[in-house]
């Protein structure tokens, strides 16, 4: 089950001049799409769209790059499989 997560946001802190300027960007690591990059004030914030990937669901990065990296290394680790 993929998380979801409302941000409510007052004026104040609403800045569209940067969500104007960059859009969402898809973070796909082969086949698997990751997640997206939402830019807001201070960077974007990452929301995972696949399982693996929700240890980084919610984290704000400087940048996409560096949001895409930390996926791709999230997307290394092995995975645990319950034995049954």
């Amino acid at each position: 089950m993929t998380r979801a997560q409302t941000a409510y946001l007052d004026d104040d802190t609403l800045d569209l001049s940067v969500a104007d300027a960059t859009p969402a960007r898809v973070i796909e690591i082969g086949d698997i799409t990751a997640g997206i990059a939402v830019p807001e004030r201070g960077g974007v914030r990452f929301f995972s769209s696949e399982r693996r990937f929700d240890g980084l669901d919610g984290t704000l990065f400087r940048t996409v790059e560096q949001a895409a990296r930390a996926a791709r290394e999230k997307g290394r680790q092995p995975r645990l499989r319950a034995v049954v």
